[in-house]
């Protein structure tokens, strides 16, 4: 029996292959197939995952946009080797290109590559990830000629069609997408305590209190109901999120320390809850994994799967002081990304300072360096070269 060819495949085949994959790369690749496939897999219609979007807002001085990205595990098939790279890709409409972002800070990567032909690499989706962008216009009285939001929220999660969101007063408020009659943001109830981060479990939503106690989302009320007692550690100094590690729900605390007026990573603790003791206890190894702690998102990967990445270790993003030139050369390359992304949508806001929220002036700004933590010894290797350090390859593909 002959095998047809793959242009003579019936329409309504190639569609249903076009709708088992989720990602907007997928269906780049497959309609660069052929010309009949390429008409007749049109380009995802709401396409919700991959575009920036607005959401609600009962303030008409206060813009909310929604800004999604993905993390894809990126391979060459033609070598052989089963071994990858991390990347982020951002995508601002259906007819906007494709961008890559740093996997760690959301920060415009420049390709070394005009265009990239997706048909030589094979992408494999990890996960996607959210920030909420606020632009409030009373701010453009105070300074001009920024672009951007006056602040984020980057602990954001999304579950049939409800968004819910860890706000600048550290509590947790939720949203419906979608529909006009739901023009506001809404706290949710029982609310004891602050909270600093949030998490999508199977199928459950879980925010974190900054006591180190979990707590479960009950979506039908919408009400906080406490899952698990506060964590043994407890330090105001710690940077506390949530992370999913071989199915159980895991707390990381990322120890930090004040000096020379920048405050510095100098330790991990990773716990998961005993449920048949009802007690923390300590993860001492995760085994062949990596961890991989982003601003706005907090996940585990194969170590073996990426190049040079470190089976046991922790990758996160620690603050470093800028010099005035290095300060000037990262404000031009914020602002110019921030016009591309913004552009046509929104003018004359105000970029300011995530950490702090007052205007980012040349001098003394602090910055940012991707740094990885050995759990097994307690070291830390910084990412100043990492030529000379292969464990960092993993986030360098050949098109950068």
């Amino acid at each position: 029996m002959e095998i047809p060819e793959w242009t003579d495949l019936p329409e309504e085949l190639i569609d249903l292959t076009a709708k088992r994959f989720s990602s907007n790369i997928d269906v780049v690749r497959i309609r660069s197939i052929c010309k009949p496939w390429r008409s007749a897999v049109a380009t995802k219609q709401n396409s919700f995952h991959f575009q920036r979007r607005n959401l609600p807002s009962s303030n008409k001085n206060i813009e909310t946009l929604l800004s999604p990205t993905t993390f894809f595990r990126v391979y060459v098939p033609s070598s052989g080797s089963y071994k990858g790279w991390l990347i982020r890709t951002k995508q601002v409409s259906e007819s906007s290109k494709i961008c890559l972002l740093s996997p760690f800070s959301r920060q415009l990567l420049d390709p070394s590559q005009e265009t990239l032909d997706l048909l030589k690499f094979g992408f494999s989706e990890i996960r996607k990830s959210y920030e909420i962008h606020i632009f409030d216009k009373y701010l453009i009285q105070s300074v001009r000629g920024k672009i951007g939001p006056s602040h984020k929220l980057s602990r954001v999660v999304f579950l049939d069609n409800l968004f819910f969101a860890v706000g600048e007063d550290e509590k947790i408020w939720c949203c419906k997408s979608g529909e006009e009659s739901s023009r506001i943001w809404t706290k949710i109830k029982n609310q004891v305590e602050d909270f600093s981060d949030i998490i999508l479990h199977r199928g459950q939503v879980y925010a974190l209190g900054l006591t180190g106690a979990i707590w479960w989302i009950n979506l039908s009320q919408l009400r906080l109901v406490k899952f698990t007692p506060p964590t043994p550690m407890n330090c105001d100094s710690c940077n506390k999120r949530l992370v999913d590690f071989c199915g159980n729900l895991c707390i990381v605390h990322q120890l930090r320390v004040r000096r020379d007026n920048i405050e510095r990573t100098f330790g991990f603790k990773v716990y998961k809850m005993d449920e048949d003791v009802a007690k923390w206890v300590e993860v001492r190894s995760l085994e062949d994994k990596a961890l991989i702690v982003a601003r706005d998102s907090c996940f585990t990967v194969v170590a073996l799967e990426y190049h040079g990445c470190l089976r046991n270790s922790i990758y996160f993003m620690d603050n470093v002081k800028r010099s005035e030139d290095e300060a000037r050369k990262y404000f031009k390359h914020h602002n110019d990304s921030s016009e591309s992304e913004y552009h046509g949508l929104l003018k004359n806001y105000v970029y300011f300072n995530d950490n702090d929220g007052e205007y980012c002036d040349y001098n003394g700004v602090n910055g940012e360096a991707v740094k990885m933590f050995k759990l097994g010894d307690g070291s830390i290797i910084d990412m100043t070269d990492f030529s000379s350090h292969s464990c960092f390859h993993m986030f360098f593909p050949p098109f950068l």
